[in-house]
């Protein structure tokens, strides 16, 4: 660790243009960093001007500093590069309302804000006791309000998402243990406070609370207010606690630009379970209550169950005997895993890292969005040799850290569990008995009418849009341009009457596949341009993606007033399925940039519908296009 670290700091000095520096902080543990260390990193990072994944900007009505530095190192040793705009001194108001506030040119995705009660209410701040409760109440309701207008004007001014932290309980309360008996006590004012700010900004999209007194919980909140740096210097947090702080706002920044990671895999043999299965037996194995490492890695499974539940997918890598561990999953009915649990089981013999790829290949996703979990550290750092893109974890050896450790990763954060998410699962195996009547049937057009698909196109509306903003975001295959849209972006598009921004859900004889896909097109003078246009990689090579062109030509060509269609497709490492789709479906060729992007356009005089064999529309007004 020390010697890596001192190598960093000499290649940031020699060359801080050295891009391989950020492969290197990618595997820095920045937690063992001190203080200074971070701000010599933060400072070797700034000389070179990397492209920012984040633009994150810092509001308060107290000192943020040094917490940037420290998002700025954390987020690199996790693969992010941040850039940063920290607000003066209490001035979070006016950085939104003064039309000259370098916050607008800064354009931030993220807006983070920190307000202490000490300058919202210093009399709840100082003096709860000599308050009425109606003074409280009132108080309460002036602070909340405070909270408000910040809230709506950033929304308004601004296209940012909000992470808002809530304010943390004093650590002792001004009438000590008699508040409990008190009608309006000081602990039930600031619970009321931090609630209705959960409850009412829940369902907004665009903002996230934290709930810093669960996050300074962490390091132990006595610890981690400094009232002597306060005083000094406005700032409220101690260094100890910055870390997690940091951390959390990484997890909310990973969930707002969509970045979750899709796969976990799990070796076997001394990961979910004790010992090893082909020398201890099945029953041997250390799983369930009665046994301190038994229990430990039945806690281990539940965790990695939730995980599925979040709509992650999980699958097994092991070198073991196949039958041996089909036996496990059939007797040891103290495991909360069951096999159904795992998409795919790469259990033989052969390298992990091949395995992995295979697992990837199977599942139709990137080796880059799969973490992969092993007990063995040779497994690991061959994983990690031959596939860097893998995040892959080595397990500590007392196994009752396993599910803490597994809880504390924030690679699988989302900003909420879709309905896709949840059935995440079963929408796979259903996507499996789809490839085995395809392998079995004699021709694509006898399998295509075999499936019954049915699909719905209706215009997006805010119910949808944590499903489209992770269409957005997660996407690569069948998505002509990849332009990463946020949720702020998304609600503007909702709302705004000049764009159409449109969903496609789909069934057939198997089950319902859900929000497959979408489009968003923008009407400019006589022409329409398709901005974005993606579809899930399950629902490919089925005929929807030409029905859905057959809707866009229909409704701005054949039915609709514009002389010309336009599109464009921008050619990536991952989106080689969606290459000629446009020259498919009719469009000519009309440019190539020097970055290889391509653009398109369809004339009204050119257009034609393209057959789509098996696809039914569920709109009374598509009939004649079955």
């Amino acid at each position: 660790m020390i010697v890596q670290l001192a190598d960093i700091k000499k290649r940031l000095k020699e060359n801080p243009e050295d891009e391989d520096i950020l492969h290197l902080l990618k595997d820095l543990d920045y937690r063992k960093l001190k203080g200074h260390e971070i701000e010599n990193l933060y400072r070797g990072l700034k000389k070179n001007d990397y492209n920012p994944d984040v633009n994150i900007a810092y509001l308060g009505n107290h000192t943020i500093e040094p917490l940037p530095r420290y998002v700025s190192v954390a987020s690199v040793a996790q693969g992010l590069v941040t850039k940063e705009y920290v607000g003066t001194y209490n001035q979070h108001f006016q950085a939104l309302l003064l039309p000259e506030s370098d916050l607008f040119d800064f354009n931030p995705d993220i807006i983070f804000l920190s307000l202490t009660m000490r300058q919202l209410s210093p009399k709840i701040y100082a003096s709860y006791l000599s308050l009425s409760d109606q003074e409280r109440k009132e108080e309460l309701d002036r602070v909340l309000k405070q909270f408000d207008d910040w809230i709506n004007t950033a929304e308004a001014k601004t296209d940012a998402n909000l992470i808002i932290s809530n304010i943390p309980r004093p650590i002792y309360n001004q009438a000590g243990l008699a508040d409990n008996m008190l009608s309006f006590g000081e602990r039930e004012f600031y619970t009321e406070l931090n609630s209705n700010l959960f409850r009412k900004y829940k369902k907004d999209s665009r903002v996230d609370i934290i709930d810093m007194d669960h996050v300074l919980s962490r390091t132990g909140r006595t610890g981690s207010l400094n009232q002597r740096m306060y005083h000094l210097a406005k700032m409220i947090w101690d260094e100890s606690c910055l870390y997690e702080i940091a951390e959390e706002i990484i997890r909310h920044m990973r969930a707002i630009k969509g970045i979750a990671k899709k796969c976990l895999v799990l070796d076997l043999d001394n990961t979910l379970w004790g010992g090893v299965v082909g020398e201890e037996g099945v029953n041997g194995i250390k799983i369930g209550a009665g046994d301190p490492a038994g229990e430990a890695y039945q806690e281990f499974q539940h965790a990695i169950k939730t995980l599925k539940e979040r709509g992650i997918i999980l699958a097994l890598c092991s070198k073991n005997n196949k039958e041996d561990v089909l036996e496990v999953f059939s007797r040891r009915e103290d495991m909360p895993l069951c096999l159904d649990d795992f998409l795919v089981l790469e259990v033989n013999w052969d390298n992990k890292h091949e395995n992995i790829k295979n697992i990837a290949n199977k599942l139709h996703i990137s080796t880059d969005s799969m973490v992969f979990i092993d007990d063995n550290p040779a497994e690991c750092d061959l994983v990690r040799k031959m596939l860097p893109e893998v995040h892959t974890i080595q397990l500590p050896d007392d196994p009752a850290e396993y599910a803490d450790l597994l809880r504390k990763l924030n690679l699988f954060e989302k900003s909420s569990i879709t309905e896709e998410d949840r059935n995440k699962t079963q929408l796979y195996k259903q996507n499996a008995k789809r490839v085995k009547i395809k392998d079995a049937a004699a021709n694509l057009e006898e399998y295509l009418e075999s499936l019954g698909t049915i699909i719905s196109i209706k215009k997006a509306d805010h119910e949808n849009i944590d499903r489209i903003h992770q269409l957005f975001s997660k996407t690569n295959q069948f998505n002509l341009t990849t332009i990463r849209y946020d949720q702020g972006n998304i609600i503007k598009f909702i709302n705004d009457n000049s764009i159409n921004i449109s969903i496609v859900s789909a069934r057939d004889n198997y089950g319902s596949m859900g929000i497959i896909g979408l489009y968003l097109v923008k009407t400019i003078e006589k022409k329409a341009v398709i901005d974005s246009f993606i579809m899930s990689c399950r629902a490919i090579g089925r005929g929807i993606e030409t029905a859905i062109m057959n809707k866009i030509k229909k409704e701005y060509l054949i039915k609709g007033t514009l002389d010309k269609l336009e599109a464009q497709f921008i050619p990536t490492r991952k989106n080689t399925p969606a290459r000629n789709y446009l020259s498919e479906q009719g469009f000519t060729r009309i440019h190539v940039n020097n970055n290889c992007e391509e653009m398109y356009c369809l004339d009204r005089k050119d257009t034609n519908l393209m057959p789509c064999p098996g696809i039914n529309i569920e709109d009374q007004t598509w009939k004649e296009t079955k």
